[in-house]
């Protein structure tokens, strides 16, 4: 049980909440929120988290849109939560109370262990042995490969999906590893990913952790197969098997050094691209993103990155492509834009800047092909290596699948995407669909358009997706023209 002091416009009560995990937000239809901060606007639907483990109560922002403050510090990552400490979400403090022992504990006979102070949290986990690791098994499905050892049995479960929940049978979680028969595991115990095929594992706030190599783990953390996971009594071991051909097309583009290649059509990158065609691709909500200059954009250089990055926000995976020097006719492009497109260069020319500019597009984007319900313009900043936003509508943090921008960008090429099933990512994105079209001006990135659908089943046609590259193209020209000019 955990008890807050709720105070909102100036008045002050108290709640007491019976759990030890609680979702603080407002109320929705997808998510069960256990403390309703309604009506305070500022609040998102799923704000932050408090949750009590091994002894100590910890909350997480939630990817708000507001973020989460702790006695006046934005919360960047999980910590702990003391009691008297004040919590600012929105416009709404709160203020945790003394933490009360649930009923169970209450009732126990004395002398009883709480399991939950039993072992203090590490910061880390133990470097793994330096023995060489049992061989992987002769297994080469595409997918997620997870193998347990429970009661003197090892058995192997591949995933064709990028994300997985390990606990026990539970009615409002989908647990893909149900390990109902290890009465030590919680009923969602923990999570294991992959990105790149990097894996990851995280503990959800169990009541007996999550050790890898024999250290409880705080949060999330890389793992390999040399590393042994202990969920309850049984031992994990998890890699992910990628598709053969995943990188092949680029490994193998390797161009002499005097050989030219249009500026409008794919960049090729030696030793083999960072950003590969996919199956699907993570979408991150960050203030910024790195950027990755053409000459610098190899799979060692980006993996050495991407190895520090953690749980996406959801996936995506793309449906249609259109190159920058791909012919369009006016049947693919929609009625309205034919209509809009003569006046459309002198429009953009007059705006006073590139600000300007930008938000005057992503407002108009929505009344040239209806189906945008979001937009948003990501620019480069060439002199800080960083990709921000410029402009977007609705005012909200815009959130983007950066390696997908990144392939964009190599590739001089725009793509429709929706986002993948809940089978293959519990997580789940507010939008369904989207475009993302290269912004690129004789040779130079300068960054990436990107709409998207909010509506369920909704899905962009291959010609709502060559008519938003003539967009993309017209403003990159408007655009690159204020650059060398320097307006």
């Amino acid at each position: 049980m955990l008890q807050f002091e709720i105070t909102q416009s100036g008045q002050a009560r108290e709640v007491k909440v019976e759990s030890d995990d609680v979702i603080i937000g407002r109320h929705n239809e997808r998510t069960a929120v256990g403390l309703d901060l309604t009506p305070d606007d500022l609040v998102s639907r799923t704000h932050a988290r408090v949750w009590r483990a091994a002894g100590e109560v910890r909350i997480e922002d939630l990817d708000s849109r507001a973020g989460t403050f702790v006695n006046g510090e934005k919360l960047e990552a999980p910590q702990v939560l003391r009691p008297g400490e004040v919590i600012t979400l929105g416009e709404t403090q709160l203020t945790l109370k003394t933490t009360l022992p649930d009923r169970r504990k209450r009732n126990a006979p004395s002398g009883t262990r709480n399991p939950k102070r039993k072992r203090p949290l590490k910061p880390r986990p133990q470097p793994a042995p330096k023995e060489s690791p049992d061989p992987l098994p002769d297994n080469t499905s595409v997918g997620l490969h997870v193998e347990l050892s429970f009661d003197g049995k090892t058995r192997l479960e591949v995933f064709g999906r990028d994300e997985i929940f390990i606990g026990r049978k539970h009615p409002e979680v989908d647990i893909s590893l149900d390990l109902s028969g290890d009465l030590l595991v919680s009923r969602t115990h923990a999570r294991i990913w992959q990105t790149r095929s990097i894996c990851w594992v995280e503990d959800l706030g169990s009541t007996h952790g999550t050790l890898v190599n024999g250290g409880a783990i705080d949060g999330a953390c890389v793992v390999n197969t040399a590393d042994k996971v202990q969920i309850g009594s049984t031992l994990i071991r998890v890699w992910h098997v990628a598709p053969t051909d995943m990188t092949q097309g680029d490994t193998a583009a390797v161009v002499a050094e005097d050989k030219k290649v249009p500026l409008t059509e794919p960049q090729s990158v030696r030793g083999g691209s960072g950003f590969p065609e996919l199956d699907s691709y993570p979408v991150y909500k960050e203030e910024d993103y790195r950027y990755y200059l053409p000459g610098e954009r190899s799979a060692p250089e980006v993996e050495a990155v991407m190895k520090s990055r953690k749980s996406p926000m959801g996936r995506i995976r793309t449906t249609h492509v259109c190159s920058l020097d791909e012919p369009f006719t006016e049947g693919e492009v929609a009625s309205a834009l034919m209509k809009i497109l003569p006046d459309l260069p002198t429009q953009l020319d007059a705006h006073a800047d590139a600000d300007a500019m930008s938000n005057w597009l992503v407002k108009q984007l929505p009344d040239w092909l209806p189906s945008i319900k979001r937009a948003a313009l990501f620019a480069i900043h060439h002199d800080t290596g960083r990709v921000r936003v410029r402009a977007h509508v609705p005012s909200l943090n815009a959130a983007m699948s950066d390696m997908l921008a990144h392939r964009v960008l190599e590739g001089r090429a725009g793509y429709a995407w929706v986002q993948v099933s809940k089978k293959e990512s519990v997580r789940r994105l507010s939008t369904h669909s989207g475009l993302y079209v290269p912004l690129i001006c004789a040779g130079l990135e300068l960054g990436v358009l990107c709409v998207e659908d909010t509506d369920a089943e909704a899905e962009f046609s291959a010609g709502d997706l060559a008519a938003l590259m003539v967009i993309g193209q017209l403003a990159s020209l408007a655009w690159g023209s204020r650059s060398v000019s320097g307006a």
